[in-house]
């Protein structure tokens, strides 16, 4: 075989898509602020070792697989760096790196004077 009589299959991660929003969700019995990243555009399947994703160094806190695996979201207690990259895995184990930009600046944001009191923000 030549190397002209490769074929180079097309990389389906470009398929990835990611929604980042602010949302308020339930921890330990208490709304908290999260930026969440719903990824879809891949199969997510279920592991035994805890899922995450990394974006730069900040990891998230938790991730939530959808049943069927065509959805994966990200939930982070921390304001997320510029990126090129979204990293995803289980355990400490990154199995996929996602070419998806991510622009702080362009995250739907929650308004503040909307929110309830009591709402934990650590943003």
């Amino acid at each position: 075989m030549k190397a002209t009589e490769l074929i180079r299959m097309p990389d389906p991660r470009v398929n990835v898509r990611a929604e980042i929003h602010e949302v308020v969700r339930d921890l330990g019995g208490r709304p908290h602020v999260f930026v969440r990243v719903k990824l879809t555009g891949w199969h997510f399947p279920h592991r035994a070792p805890e899922p995450f994703m990394a974006i730069g160094e900040v990891i998230s806190q938790r991730v939530i697989i959808s049943r069927d695996g065509l959805t994966a979201q990200g939930y982070f207690n921390q304001l997320l760096p510029p990126a090129r990259t979204l990293s995803f895995g289980y355990g400490n184990v990154i199995q996929w790196d996602f070419n998806i930009a991510i622009d702080p600046r362009t995250i739907v944001r929650l308004d503040r004077l909307r929110l309830p009191p009591g709402v934990i923000d650590p943003f």
